[in-house]
């Protein structure tokens, strides 16, 4: 009972509550015995007083020989003693004071004043009334003792009622009082110290004053629950601030990694690595990745030996420069002495250019981050070595390829007018040595080899135009027309016009590099040869991405048979078409001009690769 008294503030209050109606109901139930057992003692009182009157009336009368007012007065006056013991609250047999002076009373009534007074009355016994009342005065004189009996109790109950009253007045104030006296101990003052904690704690102040609250009733277990969590909540709290500025860190460097990989992959696509370059971004690798001691060996594929050794801090100190292709092959950590040195080979499609090493003290070791980012390191440096390489190898091929092209183009151009004018050159000699020498013959050759050194000496100073050919910013249209402007200050009787609608397809340098080609070659046909006084040339995009390049004139055609002698250029324009996966055609007009056509097709849009079919216009220009 105690114990939960102690531990609940609910059944405290309760128990409280109750002991105050207890006390209330008590205090009303007291006072209505007490007021009912007070309910007939007035009229004892007032009997027991009327019996003091009547004898003093039996004393008038009896000595006057009325025997029969004697003996009524008489029979009332027993019955008023009867009444006065029946509503008393005493027996007759009882030892209180008030029933010893009824028993007497009685007594003396029965056995002396009663018998006394019918003999008088009866005139057995003569007896003046002034006698009579002598003789009842003790009679009365117990009677009064009787009545003050009966006022002792009626007034001891009334003391009785008020100290009851009074008890339960004093003792509902104290419970009231003790009620909240408790309340404001275990409840008001707690609660006010929850709340301001609660506030303090909804504005973030985990860590403030705790709650002194050492009861063991509820508010006691909410305090010490409040205490816990905001502790919890606090080292919570501690633990987050503290994890963040990790991560922040944490963060942080992989920011400066993530920009150090991006710049190292800016300069990777703007040239090649010096080794001297390579250097500085392997000390700046080292701050970013907190890492001292780097090794970075360079090697050739058929080496047994670096050929660069870069090295940050102290290196590793195991490395002798022997089993270099050991320590290229190994992958991982290993431990080599007093140290942990972990290996990360530069290797690109089976191809391997060397190895970067990190060394450790033995007993330490790399977490999965730094591995991270040097394996990232290790695969930057391969790439640039590899794209060094690709580059060195495409400048080869390209340079193999341009000479390849000024083979094919002298093989093409000059070869064919040279071997030409050998033939021609041994007609010559035939005729010469001919006893009978044809004159108009001779006369023909010459001609001939004249037109032939002349068509070599042009197609000489076109291969040096054409290898010295430079296509600007401007692209294929500026090209072309400062082309056209030179031909107009060349040949101003001439009008050439430009029809260029190819500014949304994308072209490669060696795409616009033979359109170019075809374009100057046809057109130069056109001007030298068609006799007339305009050319038209036009470059176009079909609705299916194909691509239209047509040059026209309006002069007197070319012959049936381009290709014979001395046309050499057709051959050409054949072949740079055929580079374009396009088709040519050259063909006459019915007007008699000729024009050429050449139509590319793209495989893919934007994909740059072209495939041609034959055309055929008839339109006149």
């Amino acid at each position: 009972m105690l114990n939960r008294i102690r531990q609940s503030i609910v059944y405290r209050i309760g128990t409280l509550m109750l002991l105050t109606v207890l006390v209330a109901l008590s205090s009303m139930v007291a006072s209505y015995i007490i007021s009912d057992a007070a309910e007939n003692d007035a009229a004892a009182v007032n009997l027991a007083g009327s019996l003091r009157a009547m004898s003093y009336r039996l004393a008038a009368t009896a000595p006057s020989g009325d025997i029969d007012a004697t003996t009524e007065l008489a029979d009332e006056v027993a019955s008023r003693l009867a009444r006065v013991l029946s509503i008393s609250d005493f027996n007759a047999s009882d030892n209180l004071r008030a029933a010893h002076n009824y028993r007497k009373v009685i007594d003396s009534w029965e056995g002396e004043i009663r018998p006394l007074l019918e003999s008088i009355a009866a005139g057995r016994l003569p007896m003046d009334s002034l006698q009579l009342a002598n003789r009842l005065e003790p009679f009365i004189g117990d009677v009064d003792t009787l009545v003050s009996d009966y006022q002792t109790i009626a007034e001891e109950k009334i003391s009785l009622l008020r100290l009851v009253q009074v008890g339960s007045l004093f003792a509902i104030v104290a419970l009231v009082y003790l009620s909240l006296y408790i309340l404001h101990r275990s409840v008001e003052q707690p609660l006010k110290q929850l709340t301001n904690r609660s506030l303090s704690i909804a504005q973030g102040d985990f860590n403030g004053h705790r709650l002194e609250i050492d009861s063991e009733d509820e508010l006691g277990v909410l305090a010490r629950t409040i205490n816990y969590m905001s502790d919890e909540i606090h080292a919570t709290h501690r633990d987050l601030a503290h994890r963040v500025e990790l991560k922040t860190a944490q963060l942080q460097k992989s920011h400066e990694a993530l920009d150090f990989q991006y710049r190292l992959a800016r300069r990777i696509s703007e040239g090649p690595l010096a080794s001297a370059e390579l250097g500085q971004w392997l000390g700046e690798f080292a701050n970013v990745a907190d890492l001292s001691n780097l090794d970075l060996c360079l090697m050739t594929p058929e080496g047994e030996a670096p050929y660069e050794h870069l090295v940050q801090g102290l290196g590793n100190s195991q490395c002798d420069g022997n089993e270099c292709r050991m320590c290229v092959s190994t992958c991982g950590p290993s431990d080599e002495g007093d140290y942990r040195v972990y290996r990360f080979p530069l290797e690109v499609d089976k191809r391997n250019y060397g190895v970067l090493m990190c060394t450790l003290p033995r007993g330490e070791s790399l977490d999965e981050e730094q591995q991270q980012r040097l394996a990232t390191f290790a695969d930057s440096v391969t790439a640039a070595i590899a794209i060094n390489e690709r580059e060195a190898q495409e400048r080869r091929v390209a340079l193999l390829d341009e000479r390849a092209i000024i083979a094919r183009e002298l093989h093409d151009s000059l070869a064919q007018s040279l071997s030409y004018l050998k033939i021609q050159v041994t007609r010559l000699n035939r005729a010469n040595r001919n006893e009978q020498m044809d004159k108009a013959k001779v006369e023909e050759i010459i001609t001939e080899l004249k037109e032939g050194l002349d068509s070599s000496y042009r197609q000489l100073r076109e291969l040096l135009t054409t290898f010295r050919l430079q296509i600007g910013p401007g692209g294929l249209r500026n090209i072309l027309e400062q082309s056209i402007l030179a031909y107009r200050e060349q040949h101003p009787q001439i009008t050439i016009l430009l029809d260029y609608h190819l500014n949304e397809v994308p072209l490669t340098p060696h795409e616009e590099i033979h359109l170019l080609q075809l374009v100057r070659e046809a057109s130069q046909n056109a001007v030298y040869h068609s006799q007339g006084d305009m050319v038209q040339i036009s470059l176009t995009q079909a609705e299916n991405h194909s691509l239209n390049v047509r040059i026209r004139d309006n002069g007197v055609g070319i012959s049936n048979s381009p290709e014979k002698r001395n046309h050499f250029g057709m051959s050409i324009m054949q072949e740079r078409a055929s580079n374009l996966n396009g088709k040519l055609n050259i063909r006459r007009r019915d007007e008699g001009a000729q024009k050429y056509g050449l139509t590319l097709f793209p495989c893919m849009p934007g994909s740059g690769n072209w495939f041609g079919r034959m055309w055929g216009d008839s339109t006149p220009l």
